[in-house]
């Protein structure tokens, strides 16, 4: 999709979007600077409900071009965001090599940031396809898209239904809308490449197992890389959620600002009813009688993950690696953030695991990877290291430390665990990877591995 489409459907549906809460002056970063509109949205939910819902096109057909459906999300976003339009001068290298291929303009708006794309090589046969997780958008690929980019990999995002506008559009979708889409973009990119790589981001890698274990599946499929996997929350009332959600009333779990363009921050009852309904589908007893092809498999997730249980993802990677069923389960690895006193005794022993000393300042002040920090890296412009977002949803329901979590200069970031909480006040969640760099050389040596078994 070339950007002059973009600026004639800007054009079209500017008046769509415009809003009385945005002055001409703002933009996402300066909205995140300004304390009195993040208090004032925070308590009021300025930017918690889409604008009123278009009618899309898009029917998720495999034989619909992967560009219509670039185009129709673009859409999709512009007209219900109620902040599509507002300049976002957030410029990730991911953004600047979009506009050198002309589908993004210079200037960019939130709309241009956080709708889905795709990097192409022009001559390349392989690719890869990346799914996002709950509240997030195809932002969150920004710094893993260049990894596999500069592997000679087309790199194709998209956006999982709900997402992309504001939090309260999770409230009319279930599992089944984001399995829908994303067998559209999988069985799309299968039709486009002969090579294809399958990664999920927490949600979005619980739907990359649960396409691979439906069978059967495509010979192109070279393998398998899940960022943060969820597998199971903490939290093990998640089926109760769609019975809160019915209470009149009572939608929200969290309610916060809402002011980071890329994620949602707030949290309605029903987007926890379908994240229980996608993890569901990967259990271990719902997988029981299901296979993972003959693909190999790349894993990385933290020990202190207070999103996702740990344990269970352990136990899923276990039962995944059973040599008799995947011959290629030999190039499995995991990249693990965490203390080997956490690693399961029956965990199998021939599991190739990964981890990287901490070598520099940086990593020495980190409390623990977070669930959320694994896919940026730390001079990401908008969540790394020195970069403008600090996630404050720990303080929610303490206004002084939420606001001092937010705008005190310096602060210890990391996993929100309870002993970290109760350590440091102010405490940020960590929202980049410390160790990216290393991470990034694992890709690379894994997607290399994976090439060579498959000549």
């Amino acid at each position: 999709m070339k950007f002059i489409n973009l600026v004639a459907i800007s054009l079209a549906i500017s008046g769509l979007f415009s809003s009385s809460l945005m002055a001409q002056q703002q933009t996402c970063l300066t909205q995140l600077e300004d304390q009195a509109l993040m208090m004032k949205s925070k308590r009021e939910g300025l930017y918690r409900e889409p604008l009123p819902r278009t009618q899309s096109t898009f029917s998720f057909n495999t034989e619909q071009a992967f560009s219509d459906y670039l185009t129709a999300a673009y859409l999709q976003i512009s007209s219900e965001n109620p902040r599509a339009n507002l300049p976002c001068p957030v410029y990730t290298d991911t953004y600047l090599q979009l506009v050198a291929q002309g589908s993004r303009p210079e200037n960019a708006t939130i709309a241009d940031l956080i709708s889905p794309f795709e990097l192409k090589h022009d001559n390349s046969r392989k690719a890869v396809l990346l799914i996002h997780g709950l509240t997030d958008s195809p932002f969150t690929y920004h710094d893993l898209a260049q990894v596999y980019y500069q592997q000679g990999y087309t790199v194709r995002t998209i956006l999982l239904p709900g997402h992309g506008t504001a939090p309260a559009a999770l409230k009319d979708i279930d599992a089944d809308d984001w399995r829908t889409a994303s067998i559209y973009a999988i069985e799309r990119t299968l039709k486009d490449f002969d090579q294809v790589i399958l990664g999920g981001y927490s949600t979005g890698a619980a739907l990359v197992i649960d396409y691979l274990t439906q069978g059967p599946t495509n010979d192109k499929i070279l393998a398998a890389m899940l960022f943060s996997p969820a597998t199971e929350p903490h939290n093990k009332n998640g089926w109760l959620a769609k019975w809160i959600d019915a209470i009149p009333f009572v939608n929200w779990i969290d309610k916060d600002a809402d002011l980071d363009f890329a994620k949602y921050e707030s949290f309605p009852f029903s987007a926890a009813t379908a994240s229980h309904q996608a993890m569901s589908r990967i259990n271990i007893d719902e997988l029981a009688p299901r296979q993972l092809p003959n693909i190999a498999l790349f894993s990385t997730f933290s020990d202190i993950d207070t999103t996702i249980d740990n344990q269970v993802t352990f136990k899923l990677l276990a039962a995944l690696h059973d040599p008799k069923k995947r011959i290629k389960n030999k190039l499995d690895r995991l990249i693990y953030y965490g203390d080997d006193s956490n690693i399961p005794t029956n965990f199998p022993t021939d599991y190739e695991i990964i981890r990287d000393d901490c070598d520099n300042e940086t990593c020495k002040k980190i409390q623990g990877m977070s669930h959320i920090g694994i896919v940026n890296k730390p001079s990401n412009p908008y969540y790394g290291q020195h970069a403008y977002y600090r996630n404050c949803g720990s303080y929610l329901d303490n206004d002084t430390l939420y606001k001092a979590c937010k705008y005190q200069e310096n602060i210890v970031f990391g996993e929100r665990t309870e002993a970290n909480l109760a350590k440091h006040k102010p405490f940020a969640r960590l929202t980049f990877n410390p160790y990216f760099d290393k991470l990034a050389m694992h890709i690379n040596d894994f997607i290399n591995d994976i090439e060579s078994a498959a000549r």
